[in-house]
């Protein structure tokens, strides 16, 4: 029997708890509240000391909420603790060589640690101005394919995770507390947009675009890091959001910017650093600057004036604008274009998050670097003219950064973007910057990384309807563990992404991932008989293709590689499908069952598939370690040994043995 506690003791534990809980909290506060900088030995720091995790329910804290993801870690930080640790980071220079460990709250309880270095977003001479402004980025040690970007500022600690894992931000409970801070998934913070939302205008240069023939030669980057000038200017309105000081407002652009440079690092070997005076166009009075705050095209003369007359226009080889309204709107391929290069804006009513960073600020930017949408989509906001059609290689909203993410009704693949580019979204930013008007302004450095070495593997012909999986291989001369991504890179006419027609993409970009394998559609729809939304089988005769992208996720500049390979979907073929067992039969085991499938007309030229394997899972689906037979005819029937094991999520799975088509049994047994 259980004692219970009297009425007396019932009141009196759950007041000692708060109690203790809220002197703990103190200690803590008191403790690493201030940003004094104490000299301490390189190396790493305890995450138990510098980060501790907060029971939110015992808190009372002050200030605006801004960023409420639907799920988050929230934790103390100890700043004593955190500014002896960064007073030993080195420069980007020793980026390698760091002795500088940071260990990172994530949101699922654990620490990432990562190796740590000074990065330059500031011009020396601004960085001067605001010394309480400091910027790094880390490359991960636990996790070898994340990076991160991270700052201290007025405003607090901010972070920023890149990785196969997925992206992790780290920011400030609220507006009033430089101590309290939330580790969360980019995924899981879904902002409201405001009632008066419009989509982005891109501003189209006269003359031809970049020819596809031109981009196509493109097959990596990474040896070479770019770096641009950039000038942000501030409305007063987004000053006044962040603060209402020159300080604040400018720190407030360069946590923005040392996110958005993680990304175009990473991406396209490209780094953007604020100039020297970039503070006198951080303006503080909605009312007098020289800017219509809710109107993103007037805004473009606006910037375009204000930049040249303030900064002067021989000063900065790239211009942009951060505002809270007018959407955001840019001149495509602007960058070290005279009286266009500024004309870059964007404007939301919450300017603060990932979904400012990467859908917008990075997006724009994309633009200004020569970079078109990539949706097929013309519903929502995808309607009305803003899909191109030279580009328009993603099915339905699209998700990467050039894509419409949330805001293309019944299409809307995702609710945000993915922080990297497509394959087009590279082609366009490559040639650009290498071979376009962005290689007239830029400064560009030997970064020392070789990109990986890419190959796609074999063309294929495969049966209409039926799964399949593609896989790669590359290898990288620095030894870096490297992530895949595989692509469809093909276009078509518009329309819905659950009714292609002709050459329109069929499958969606996934972010990248340690496996060189995609399986299309993805397993967990073949296992449970779904469908997800941008991931349809070929359901009429056509060939496909396919971009293999390779990143080594290298700091300072990463390194891509890619190659590609094309997949013929074949008339009068298909579906190739595992007919038996399709029910939760029973097997026992060292018994000779039998497995039946429909060839579906997949032994003729040009599929020519002769023999099949026949595998068996116990997971319910996604793995296959034992093998009941090889490359026994593509007949339709097969009497196989069963596996002498227990399971009740069984499988089978037939193969092609010198094709990558498949099909799995529909049910557990």
């Amino acid at each position: 029997m259980n004692p219970t506690n009297s009425p007396r003791q019932i009141q009196i534990i759950p007041v000692l708890l708060l109690l203790f809980a809220s002197v703990v909290l103190l200690l803590l506060l008191l403790n690493g509240r201030q940003p004094g900088v104490t000299a301490a030995p390189e190396g790493a720091q305890s995450a138990d000391s510098l980060w501790q995790d907060v029971d939110e329910a015992l808190l009372r804290v002050a200030g605006e909420r801004r960023i409420v993801p639907q799920a988050y870690r929230t934790v103390a930080l100890n700043w004593d603790q955190l500014n002896s640790l960064l007073v030993n980071v080195p420069d980007s220079a020793a980026a390698r060589t760091s002795e500088v460990i940071l260990s990172l709250p994530l949101p699922d309880g654990g620490y990432g640690r990562f190796q740590l270095y000074e990065t330059a977003v500031m011009h020396p001479d601004l960085a001067a101005k605001f010394p309480e402004i400091r910027t790094y980025a880390g490359l991960g040690l636990d996790d070898p394919t994340a990076t991160a970007r991270l700052d201290t500022t007025p405003h607090g600690f901010h972070a920023m995770i890149l990785s196969a894992n997925g992206r992790v931000f780290i920011d400030p409970l609220t507006t009033a507390s430089t101590d309290l801070y939330q580790s969360y998934f980019a995924s899981d913070f879904i902002p409201d947009l405001p009632a008066d939302f419009a989509p982005d205008v891109v501003v189209e240069p006269e003359g031809a675009a970049e020819k596809p023939a031109e981009m196509s030669a493109v097959t990596s980057s990474g040896g070479t890091l770019r770096t641009y000038r950039l000038a942000v200017a501030a409305t007063g309105e987004y000053t006044v959001y962040h603060g209402g000081t020159v300080p604040l407002g400018q720190a407030a652009i360069v946590t923005a910017i040392n996110r958005v440079n993680g990304i175009y690092e990473r991406e396209v070997a490209v780094t953007m650093q604020l100039i020297a005076n970039n503070d006198s166009v951080v303006y503080t009075n909605g009312a007098a600057d020289p800017y219509t705050n809710n109107n993103g095209f007037t805004m473009l003369d606006e910037n375009q004036a204000v930049l040249d007359s303030v900064i002067g226009t021989a000063n900065y080889d790239i211009g942009h604008v951060f505002s809270t309204g007018g959407g955001g709107v840019a001149w495509r391929g602007s960058v070290c274009g005279a009286g266009i290069k500024a004309q870059g804006v964007t404007g939301l009513t919450s300017p603060i998050g990932d979904p400012f960073y990467v859908d917008y600020v990075a997006h724009e930017m994309g633009h200004q670097f020569a970079a078109n949408h990539t949706f097929n989509s013309v519903l929502g906001a995808c309607g009305g003219g803003n899909r191109n059609a030279s580009t328009a290689y993603e099915p339905g909203s699209a998700s990467t950064i050039m894509g419409y993410a949330g805001i293309c009704s019944a299409d809307n693949l995702q609710s945000n973007s993915d922080d990297y580019f497509h394959a087009i979204s590279f082609d366009e930013i490559i040639a650009f910057t290498t071979a376009g008007n962005g290689d007239n302004c830029d400064v560009p450095s030997a970064t020392g990384n070789t990109p990986p070495t890419v190959e796609a593997g074999a063309s294929y012909s495969i049966p209409l309807n039926t799964p399949f999986t593609l896989t790669g291989s590359a290898t990288d001369p620095n030894g870096a563990t490297l992530t895949y991504n595989w692509e469809q890179f093909d276009i078509g006419p518009a329309g819905l992404a659950s009714t292609p027609s002709g050459d329109a993409p069929i499958f969606r970009s996934f972010p990248a991932t340690n496996s060189p394998s995609r399986t299309f559609p993805k397993m967990s729809d073949i296992v449970n008989n779904t469908t997800t939304i941008g991931e349809l089988l070929p359901t009429y005769a056509r060939t496909m293709h396919f971009r293999l992208t390779v990143r080594d996720n290298q700091t300072p500049t990463g390194g891509v590689g890619l190659d590609s390979t094309t997949v013929t979907a074949v008339a009068s073929t298909g579906p190739f499908l595992v007919t038996a067992p399709n029910t939760a039969v029973t097997w026992t085991g060292n018994t000779n069952q039998t497995v039946t499938w429909n060839v579906a007309n997949t032994t003729a030229a040009p599929i020519s598939c002769a023999n099949v394997n026949i595998d068996l899972s116990t997971d319910g689906g996604y793995t296959y370690p034992y093998i009941l037979v090889s490359n026994t005819p593509n007949d339709g029937s097969q009497s196989v040994l069963a596996t002498n094991v227990s399971t009740s999520s069984a499988r089978v799975r037939v193969s092609c043995a010198n094709n990558i088509f498949f099909d799995i049994s529909n049910a557990n047994f």
